[in-house]
């Protein structure tokens, strides 16, 4: 197994691009091919690239500089893999809000209702209404409506 780096991210994106200039759907497969890759960029590479309308969403196009920096981003993130593949589901796009509801142990009341599904807010995914609100805001205003917000809404 191979730790994937940086650098092995952007060369597998680059090579793999398709003749219009795209990351294509299966890049996963693909770089799984070329070698038994490990390690977190790895790990979040597959969650961001489960999905090609999914990953277009979060990286903001489809172009391997745009996938590589935003897959940087997430494994940079303070949260653990299990925390972005939730994060990612929930339509959030911005990892920044997300850690500081995860060290304060407020991800999941953030993310699903009281009964376990996943939450919306205004008739959004609880993760894209979250990043779109708070994707700029101080970490004690994400604390604030977190604290306040109810746990068994939905």
């Amino acid at each position: 197994m191979t730790k994937m780096t940086s650098q092995d991210l952007q060369g597998e994106l680059t090579r793999h691009v398709g003749f219009d200039g795209a990351v294509p759907a299966r890049v996963v497969e693909l770089v799984a091919r070329d070698g038994a890759w490990e390690g977190r960029l790895w790990e979040v590479l597959r969650i961001v690239a489960e999905d090609r309308d999914r990953m277009a969403f979060l990286c903001g196009g489809l172009h391997p500089a745009e996938v590589a920096t935003w897959v940087g981003f997430w494994a940079e993130a303070d949260l653990e893999v299990d925390q972005v593949a939730a994060i990612v589901a929930a339509g959030g796009y911005d990892p920044e809000p997300f850690e500081v509801l995860a060290r304060h142990g407020l991800l999941d009341r953030a993310l699903r209702d009281g009964a376990g599904m996943a939450r919306r807010i205004d008739g959004e995914l609880a993760g894209t209404w979250i990043s779109d609100r708070f994707a700029t805001t101080a970490p004690d205003e994400i604390l604030a409506w977190a604290e306040q917000f109810p746990e068994q809404a939905g």
